[in-house]
């Protein structure tokens, strides 16, 4: 599934199915876990602080998070921030983060 065809009204089903996607890679299930834990926005150095992984490839993985609406990104100056999206995440698959 290419997540970038799916509009951004997506039904129930087909949102839990890009969250599925989305976590089925190890290092965007790594980043999916600290984001959780850490339980609040991260700069993306920081994160790859806790996830090691390159930089060509995080942004990747940050990207498809994104595109899944696991995840949302602002920027400030240069820097970008990651926070997890708990209360969608949560109200369509409950108990899924706390289980990661």
């Amino acid at each position: 599934m290419n997540i970038k065809q799916l509009s951004p009204d997506v039904s129930e089903t087909q949102f839990k199915q890009q969250i599925f996607f989305a976590l089925s890679d190890p290092g965007r299930y790594k980043i999916v876990q600290v984001l959780y834990h850490v339980g609040h926005e991260m700069g993306c150095g920081e994160l790859n602080q806790h996830v090691e992984i390159e930089k060509s490839t995080m942004s990747y993985h940050l990207r498809t998070l994104r595109e899944a609406g696991i995840t949302t990104t602002r920027t400030q100056g240069r820097e970008k921030y990651v926070t997890l999206n708990v209360a969608k995440i949560e109200s369509e698959l409950p108990g899924l983060l706390a289980n990661l």
